[in-house]
């Protein structure tokens, strides 16, 4: 089987991002809302021989124990914006989405234990998202991520060449490298002043933090790229916890979709969304589910397609 596992959050906020203006007649914030539903359905009408599997964050503590400012710099939402996910919940019930989390862990670790078991069936795994950390499953046959358009920049698919050719590394050495490159999105600082090309080439020779450490005062560098790099050791083992993902998640919980045509009227109802029907949402979730056909994306594309255009 083929399966398509979305980051639901990511999605959550760009379709925010994308419609943030939008309010149904009585002044409720619909935009995301209505972005999660009209992105969920173009993907599905794309990738209907996909079973589609929705991943949810559950607050990742353990992270901030290590990092305390982990993920601190990002802006946060009003309850009136966020108010709109447990509608997000349930429509994805509604629908015949089947939901995954796992209390205490983030979705990412979730998608690559869903994304790990299931690259040992037949057929390919989808994973939506830009986050970059995802990138450390993708397997050229079998685990591709799928990172949609984000204003001018086009959507891309990533297969172990992509990531190398972006990142100088290859999938399974890229959260050794991140760990020394860092992530201003997730408030990981990196390694200050050292050309990516030289940590690049650190951990394709020797795989390890402890083993870069270790030849460290072999290497040609200058005298302030090597004092930032032994000032930053405790710092990059730490980020190394935090960008590595959990592939042997045991206690992820389900939540089954059931399709509810009168429970999809209704939200539609409260949301006011007129373009899409509910019975067109049950008929392509339920009338795809036992397609099965070969995933021509065997190599990386590049689209100019927007699900928000």
């Amino acid at each position: 089987m083929n399966y398509f596992l979305i980051d639901a959050l990511n999605l959550a906020y760009r379709a925010h991002n994308a419609n943030f203006e939008l309010k149904n007649g009585s002044g409720i914030f619909s935009g995301m809302y209505y972005g999660f539903v009209r992105t969920l359905f173009s993907l599905k009408k794309r990738y209907r021989g996909y079973k589609f599997e929705v991943v949810w964050d559950r607050n990742p503590e353990h992270k901030r124990i290590l990092q305390p400012d982990y993920k601190a710099g990002r802006t946060s939402l009003s309850s009136t914006v966020t108010g709109q996910i447990p509608d997000i919940q349930e429509f994805l019930t509604n629908a015949g989405v089947d939901q995954f989390y796992m209390e205490g862990q983030e979705a990412d670790d979730v998608i690559a234990t869903l994304a790990e078991r299931y690259s040992r069936e037949p057929g390919t795994v989808l994973i939506y998202s830009n986050d970059k950390d995802l990138l450390q499953l993708v397997k050229t046959g079998k685990i591709v991520v799928y990172k949609p358009k984000v204003g001018v920049n086009p959507e891309k698919f990533y297969d172990e060449e992509a990531v190398l050719g972006q990142f100088g590394v290859a999938p399974d050495k890229l959260a050794c490298y991140r760990s020394f490159d860092g992530d201003a999105s997730d408030n990981i600082t990196g390694i200050n002043r050292v050309p990516r090309k030289i940590l690049a080439n650190f951990v394709n020779e020797y795989t390890t933090i402890d083993k870069i450490y270790e030849n460290l005062p072999n290497e040609k560098l200058t005298e302030f790229q090597r004092g930032s790099m032994v000032e930053g050791k405790k710092r990059v083992a730490t980020n190394l916890k935090l960008v590595t993902l959990d592939r042997q998640l045991n206690s992820i919980v389900c939540d089954e979709g059931k399709f509810n045509k009168d429970g999809l009227i209704e939200q539609f109802a409260k949301y006011e969304i007129r373009s899409i029907k509910p019975e067109n949402i049950i008929d392509i979730f339920s009338s795809s589910l036992n397609i099965k056909y070969s995933d021509p994306r065997d190599v990386v594309k590049v689209e100019s397609f927007s699900l928000f255009d």
